[in-house]
């Protein structure tokens, strides 16, 4: 395969080969494999070396997909914290004549993300990208007849190719296998790639169906009898009012199945697809408000028994308000498949709620949408993002923290507006986590909240006595269980750092820094804490 390249200069492609066969120092980078394992019977988790992951994720923009534009960023890319780059593969970049592959872009981006040390996602734009055909290569745009489109109620084509194009499915397949086969020849060994997305929020804007004559007819005929949960009869007698989208669904879903199948036999990599939520404010009308067809919460076990071959359907999740945000996520966190929120935005809002999404058992990870040269600078001077700040504390902690996460002993609380007192209980002892000034009064001592609703934080339990704390403008206390006597006393307050997940204490904390809480600055902080209960 790495002799189909077309349109590379000898000295480039030598260069890009030279740096394909660098041995990266880092062990972040060295790899052995990347997979989902089992464990608990439906609890699936990703693993990487064979050690537990998560993914702190930064996704370049839409046509950043390239070597140059990710060196480019290689400064905003270390101030991001993240541990993995997620970059876009458009069809049209790697297949830009029918037959004929270009793998310059994949093999810089691989080199690249070596370079850097970071882990690389790829995404491939193929026949969906936003619940449009915009990553075509010209040959499949062209083809109106070969590659027809969806066309509305009012009769018009869009610029969606059909869910029901055989032809569409096998060019994208063929397309995506040669792109799996080709990571298998460069980068089998040292596996940068641990992960690839299929299509990107797929589904049809624009249209709630096909009204083509040849999906009219499918239509208007029984539901095939692999659509799971389907009652006798035709689309509307099954699905009433929401016969469009379940039918659009059948058809998406078993078309990314065909394409995630054909990349699986070429490279055993994990698959994901994202996902366009349905559940957003406003009328809910598929093709309009979100792509029909896509694997919205209803669909969501439909598209996974007719598209076995991704891994998980992880939903990109841009709400700002902590209410919808964890609904939309909770809909996704289901028996098979673990939380994932392969994209969300950079606000304070959206740090918040990364916390709490890493903090969920099993969850895969997530990625902040967007990233240029500018990110982490304001007024020509070096600032921390609110979500690099997220990824500074968790980076190197994961080993230590994901299994205590999955194993039930992790807490997480995360300030909204009128919500600063937040109660963490385990078992035998509890904590409160309190944002902003702390001040006296009816109730106790209690939070007054930070202005900009920074404070968030994960407690970890390591051991009977011996938490973890790890967060950001918050203020924690100890207690007993409400009805036991007692009191929790400190024993030793250690500010710290993970180092490939091995604790470093920098220094003891005592005195007027412990008398009046556990602190979190705004600037974070990590704290390991050793307790007594007394009776």
């Amino acid at each position: 395969m790495s002799g189909m390249v077309c349109g590379i200069r000898s000295g480039r492609l030598r260069r890009i080969t030279l740096a394909l066969a660098l041995t990266a120092s880092a062990a972040s980078v060295g790899a052995q494999d990347s997979r989902f394992v089992s464990i608990k019977g439906d609890k699936r988790a990703l693993r990487v070396d064979g050690q537990p992951f998560l993914l702190l994720g930064i996704q370049l923009n839409n046509s950043s997909g390239f070597p140059a534009e990710m060196r480019r960023l290689a400064p905003a890319i270390r101030r991001s914290q993240a541990n993995t780059v997620m970059a876009p593969i458009g069809w049209e970049s790697i297949e830009p004549v029918e037959g004929r592959f270009d793998w310059s872009a994949v093999d810089g981006l691989i080199a690249e993300a070596r370079l850097q040390q970071v882990r690389l996602v790829l995404l491939w734009f193929g026949t969906w990208k936003n619940a449009n055909m915009s990553y075509t290569p010209a040959w499949v745009k062209r083809d109106t007849v070969r590659f027809p489109r969806v066309v509305n109620a009012e009769g018009r084509p869009i610029e969606v190719i059909s869910p029901i194009s055989v032809a569409g499915r096998e060019a994208d397949a063929r397309a995506f296998a040669a792109l799996m086969v080709h990571l298998k020849v460069v980068d089998r060994r040292q596996r940068t790639v641990i992960m690839v997305q299929v299509e990107n929020e797929a589904g049809t804007l624009g249209a709630d169906r096909d009204y083509a004559p040849a999906a009219e007819a499918l239509f208007r005929a029984a539901v095939p009898p692999d659509m799971p949960g389907a009652r006798p009869g035709d689309w509307t007698a099954s699905y009433g009012e929401r016969a469009p989208e379940a039918f659009m669904a059948y058809h998406t879903a078993r078309y990314i199945g065909a394409v995630a199948a054909a990349g699986k036999r070429a490279y055993d990599l994990p698959l994901y697809a994202n996902v366009w939520p349905r559940e957003q404010p406003g009328l809910l009308r598929p093709g309009d408000s979100s792509p029909s067809g896509g694997a919205v919460s209803w669909l969501l076990p439909q598209w996974r028994a007719l598209a076995p071959a991704i891994d998980v359907v992880g939903v990109d999740n841009y709400d700002t308000n902590a209410a919808p945000y964890m609904e939309i996520a909770r809909a996704y966190d289901v028996s098979g498949n673990p939380l994932f929120v392969p994209e969300t935005g950079g606000s304070m809002a959206h740090a918040r709620h990364a916390f709490w999404t890493l903090a969920q058992p099993y969850a895969v990870g997530i990625g902040k949408f967007g990233i240029d040269t500018g990110f982490g600078i304001k007024d020509g001077k070096q600032i921390e993002e609110p979500i690099a700040l997220d990824y500074r504390l968790l980076r190197e902690a994961v080993p230590f923290l994901v299994p205590l996460r999955d194993a039930g002993q992790v807490r997480v609380a995360v300030e909204e507006d009128g919500m600063a007192n937040v109660p963490l209980v385990f078992g035998d002892v509890d904590l409160v986590a309190r944002f902003g000034d702390v001040r006296d009064g009816y109730g106790g001592p209690r939070g007054q909240g930070n202005g900009d609703l920074s404070g968030r934080v994960i407690v970890a339990r390591a051991a009977a006595d011996r938490f973890l704390l790890t967060g950001v403008s918050a203020n924690l206390r100890f207690a007993t269980r409400l009805g036991r006597a007692g009191s929790v006393q400190l024993v030793s307050v250690g500010e710290g750092h993970f180092e490939g997940g091995r604790w470093v204490r920098d220094r003891l904390v005592n005195g007027d820094e412990t008398a009046f809480g556990l602190i979190l600055p705004a600037t974070g902080r990590s704290l390991m804490v050793t307790v007594q209960v007394n009776p």
